[in-house]
């Protein structure tokens, strides 16, 4: 009786020592993966490119260099594609774990709001485990300039709304909700400095800003009239100009 329990405690604890030892055993140790799943960046005025690196890291390192294709996902995108270049692939060089995604981003079609890119690791590649794709966002640094849109209203205020859009066509700035027998309006308008605008009036009437009197308006920016108009201009009137 005593050798059986001798023989049973044994094989009960190879068995623990081999459970142990499946525990601890190494898991996915081919695997590729993003630093962060989000990175936000600022692109100066005027930039034709500037180079963001985006961390890589692999679960283990090689004798050789090891590269890792990936994708944009064009569905979770809405940055202008002459915005940005993304590489098709990354390297990580022999004998490290770490390597990089260099993004180069430019002031080419940049609104105001913010831009988004999202890139995957290719996958379909056998043993091959990947992290979520990154979510790069960007937006234009901006210095700011302020300037003035002074009305003088036809005597009917009512009919009168305003827009300043940017170069992709984003509302950067309007208003309405004039009233009639208002004679006249202020508006303080904050804008970037290097940039290039649309300023769009619009009248529901039809006759611009001319009956039962001609009145005006003028879009003064940096101390430098950029837009001004009156009388009879119609539905609307488009003014494009610069912050520079």
């Amino acid at each position: 009786m005593k050798n059986i329990k001798l023989l049973l405690l044994a094989v009960f604890s190879l068995v623990l020592f081999n459970s142990c030892t499946d525990e601890v055993e190494p898991q996915n140790t081919n695997y590729v993966t993003f630093g962060a799943e989000t990175y936000d960046f600022g692109v100066d005025a005027g930039s034709t490119g500037t180079t963001f690196n985006i961390p890589v890291y692999t679960a283990n390192k090689s004798g050789s260099d090891r590269t890792f294709n990936v994708t944009i996902d064009m569905d979770n995108t809405n940055a202008d594609a002459g915005s940005y270049t993304v590489p098709s692939s990354i390297t990580i060089p022999a004998n490290s774990n770490e390597g990089a995604l260099a993004v180069v981003l430019s002031d080419t079609n940049l609104g105001i709001g913010v831009n988004t890119i999202t890139v995957n690791f290719e996958g379909g590649v056998e043993g091959l485990s990947t992290s979520a794709p990154v979510v790069i966002n960007y937006i234009q640094n901006c210095n700011e300039v302020t300037g003035t849109l002074d009305f003088v209203f036809d005597g009917f205020g009512s009919e009168i709304s305003w827009q300043i859009l940017d170069s992709i066509g984003g509302v950067v700035a309007s208003g309405s909700g004039y009233a009639d027998g208002q004679a006249t309006a202020s508006e303080s308008i904050t804008l970037c400095a290097g940039r290039t605008f649309t300023f769009v009036i619009n009248d529901s009437f039809g006759d611009g800003l001319s009956y039962p009197a001609n009145g005006s308006y003028t879009l003064t920016v940096g101390g430098t009239v950029k837009a001004s108009g009156g009388g009879n201009f119609g539905s609307s009137e488009t003014t494009n100009f610069d912050t520079n």
